[in-house]
């Protein structure tokens, strides 16, 4: 009872908040442009929505697709841009600012814990941070952050890198078709920008799932807030796949039968269910860990699923999930999703991606937003409009009038300033000695504790106090790895007596020939392979093992 009076109270207090958050961005969107548009490019259609904030009456949103790609799927780039041309004239959409999205699997996205919460000291650490865990020196990507959490000195962030060149490729594509995008961002985040428009944050806790054609878009959020988002190719096309696999049909019959599959699947026993079975199965286990990467999920959990995407409309689906994964269907707490296409069609949540990147910018101090449209590739400033220049040419006057009013103040204030900078000189000349391999100084203080740390944990690794033990534990499993199996490390994990390997091999069977190899070893315990998925090159196989070294 008492559980159930703190949510109503909780709920009350998230309900004002929200309503706090729309005037001011009521007020907000009265100096800034009302109308946006979102590009959502998928493999075979692109999707676009063209979203208008109402002042005094209902939003405006109008939702339009483009088939890209026939049987054959031999479209060119230019071909594509001349039809996403002739979408945007037909529909009168040049000249509105356009937020477009890149595929999640073509960036690099963590989620990193820094120890500052002044967000600014944040921001100078987290590319150095980022640049440890992307092949990637920091001059040859496009990077940006979005804090999603603040606790005890600490703040975690969304950091999503994106190499030059793709970004270039991105923006020739769309400017090919006469579009300039004034924001780019990662298309597994536009989920979360769609959840805080229909306001599922009053739902606490969700699980959206977008599921297109080549890729899924997973989106956690708990509290109210971003947890994590995440891009798997398990989709559509997989799907149709394993059919065609285990069908003697056509690639178009098979995608027209497979609507009405997902419904069958528990009272047939065919070669097509079963593939079904395997899809849905992978489906779900993608699911089921990325919700429990962030915490355990009780049985009577409150958290609710929002299926999405053209994946979604595969009947028995949504009942399938809500029963393997435990998880209650949402239902959409705000009336104005029930009409689209200025109140003539049903909302298609098909297009959830599309208008979560044209609700981004309409809304006034969003709490979760990336812009990959930086450095090298920003929108110039020639080009903002006319009544923003305007507002940047009062605020410049605003501040000299106050720089003028407080002289007086700022002249004892850089005195005090001047020997403050004399002590921090000091202690940075002292760190710089003390820790020469740290080259950026932002907090000598927190620095300090965390380069201790980090030898003591290297002193201990894997439970010894001899660094050089893990050089013992990875010429054993040199050993005893086949020798006819070709095996590429990627990457090396150790973290106290826990190691993880993800390399790439030449096919599954390798896979298992190499877990049995390193199972043979002597100084492992618990040899686990997971994520073993196919790789951008033919005949190559990724996957990750995980191990824990035996105690002696």
């Amino acid at each position: 009872m008492f559980s159930k009076f703190i949510k109503k109270a909780m709920g009350r207090v998230q309900l004002r908040k929200l309503m706090f958050v729309d005037f001011i961005q009521f007020v907000a969107i009265m100096f800034r442009p009302r109308t946006f548009v979102g590009l959502d490019i998928g493999s075979t259609t692109v999707r676009v929505t063209r979203f208008k904030r109402g002042l005094t009456g209902p939003d405006e949103i109008v939702c339009l697709q483009q088939s890209l790609l026939d049987d054959s799927r031999d479209e060119t780039r230019e071909v594509f841009s001349q039809q996403l041309r002739e979408l945007f004239e037909k529909n009168k959409l040049f000249g509105v600012p356009v937020v477009s999205a890149i595929q999640t699997h073509r960036a690099f996205s963590r989620i990193l814990t820094v120890p500052f919460s002044d967000p600014k000291k944040a921001a100078q650490v987290i590319p150095y941070e980022m640049e440890e865990l992307i092949p990637f020196g920091l001059e040859e990507v496009v990077i940006d952050h979005t804090i999603i959490g603040v606790s005890e000195g600490e703040s975690t962030a969304l950091v999503v890198a994106v190499p030059h060149d793709r970004v270039a490729e991105h923006l020739v594509t769309l400017n090919d078709a006469g579009i300039d995008p004034v924001a780019i961002e990662p298309d597994s985040l536009s989920l979360f920008h769609f959840c805080r428009y229909a306001r599922m944050q009053l739902m606490q806790d969700v699980v959206l799932i977008d599921i297109g054609a080549s890729k899924s878009m997973l989106c956690v959020v708990r509290d109210g807030k971003l947890k994590v988002t995440r891009s798997i190719t398990i989709a559509g096309d997989l799907l149709t796949r394993n059919l065609l696999a285990q069908t003697k049909g056509t690639y178009a019959e098979v995608e027209s039968a497979k609507q009405d599959i997902v419904a069958k699947i528990e009272k047939e026993d065919t070669p097509a269910s079963r593939a079904l079975h395997e899809f849905l199965t992978a489906l779900t286990t993608e699911i089921r860990n990325t919700i429990q990467s962030q915490g355990e999920v009780p049985d009577e959990t409150d958290t609710q699923l929002y299926l999405c995407g053209a994946g979604a409309k595969l009947k028995g689906l949504e009942d399938y999930l809500t029963r393997e994964l435990n998880l209650k269907v949402a239902d959409l707490p705000d009336r104005r999703l029930d009409f689209a296409n200025k109140g003539e069609g049903l909302w298609d949540g098909a297009y959830a991606s599309s208008l979560g990147l044209a609700v981004r910018p309409a809304f006034w101090g969003h709490d979760a937003s990336v812009n990959l449209r930086r450095g090298p590739f920003s929108v110039p400033h020639q080009e903002r409009s006319k009544k923003q220049r305007s507002w940047m040419k009062a605020g410049v006057g605003v501040g000299l009038l106050v720089a003028i009013l407080f002289g007086n103040f700022y002249v004892d204030y850089s005195a005090k300033e001047t020997h403050l900078q004399e002590l921090k000189s000091t202690l940075s000349k002292d760190f710089r000695d003390a820790f020469p391999e740290i080259t950026t100084v932002v907090d000598p203080v927190q620095q300090a504790k965390m380069a201790l740390n980090r030898e003591q944990q290297r002193l201990s690794v894997l439970g010894r106090n001899d660094p050089a033990a893990i050089l013992f534990v990875l010429a054993d499993l040199t050993a005893h790895l086949p020798e006819d199996r070709i095996l590429e490390i990627n990457e090396l994990t150790v973290e106290g007596e826990k190691i993880a390997i993800e390399a790439s091999t030449g096919s599954f069977e390798s896979v298992d020939v190499i877990k049995a190899a390193f199972t043979q070893s002597e100084l492992l315990v618990e040899v686990v392979v997971s994520d073993a998925r196919m790789g951008s090159r033919p005949g190559q196989v990724k996957f990750r093992v995980t191990s824990e070294v035996k105690h002696e």
